[in-house]
C-alpha cells in the first residue's frame, strides 16, 4: 500500500508530520461539507492534505492543499464557511508530537519521551510530557474512560459484526494500542 500524505502540525515553531488525518474526522461525520474532487492519487486517498498551526493555544488549518482545481478555487470560502478564522473548533482529542512515534506512532521506546497535546474544541488545553511508564498509565486511565461511553460499544459491535471470531479482550486490546487516536470520537 502506497504511503498516504501526511497532515503537518506547526507548534512552537516546530514541524511535526501528523499519523492521523484529523481533520478527515470532521469529514467522516459531515459528508456533505467535503468537497467531491475528480482528482484521485494513490499516495492521498483523501482528495487533500492539511497544515495546522497552534497560534495563541488555538488549532487553526493554515492551509488546505487540494488535489481537484476546482476546488482549490473555492478553498477560502470552503474555509471560512466550515471553520471561521481558520479555527478547528470542532477537534477534541490528542495529537501526538514525540520524536518517538514513528509513522504509526510506535511505542516500543521506554528510553523515550511521549508527548501530547490535548486540544479540546480547538483549544490547546494540556501539554502532556511523560516517560514510558507514565505513558502507559495514561493510556490506561483513558481507556477505562472511554469504555463507558456509547461510542466504545459501538466500535466494539463493529468490531464483532465485523470479525465474528474474534475476542473481547482482543478487541479491546487493539482499541488500547490506539486509544490517543479514538478517545475524541465520543
Amino acid at each position: 500500500m502506497t504511503e498516504q500524505i501526511r497532515d503537518k502540525l506547526i507548534y512552537k515553531d516546530k514541524e511535526y508530520y501528523l499519523n492521523n488525518e484529523i481533520l478527515e474526522y470532521y469529514f467522516n461525520k459531515f459528508p456533505n461539507n467535503k468537497p467531491e474532487t475528480n482528482s484521485i492519487m494513490t499516495a492521498c486517498w483523501r482528495g487533500y492534505y492539511a497544515t495546522f498551526k497552534i497560534v495563541n493555544n488555538e488549532l487553526l488549518i493554515e492551509k488546505i492543499d487540494w488535489l481537484d482545481w476546482d476546488v482549490i478555487d473555492n478553498e477560502k470560502k470552503l474555509k471560512f464557511d466550515l471553520f471561521p478564522n481558520n479555527k478547528y473548533t470542532w477537534f477534541t482529542g490528542f495529537i501526538r508530537i514525540d520524536d518517538f512515534r514513528g509513522k504509526y506512532d510506535d511505542e516500543n521506546n521506554e528510553e523515550g519521551i511521549y508527548e501530547l497535546l490535548e486540544i479540546k474544541n480547538g483549544n490547546l488545553v494540556n501539554y502532556w510530557k511523560l516517560n514510558y511508564n507514565d505513558f502507559l498509565e495514561f493510556k490506561e486511565i483513558l481507556f477505562l474512560d472511554f469504555k463507558e461511553t456509547s461510542t466504545y460499544n459501538e466500535i466494539v459491535l463493529k468490531w464483532k459484526n465485523n470479525n465474528p471470531k474474534m475476542k473481547q479482550d482482543e478487541i479491546d486490546k487493539y482499541i488500547f494500542e490506539y486509544i490517543i487516536l479514538v478517545v475524541h470520537f465520543d
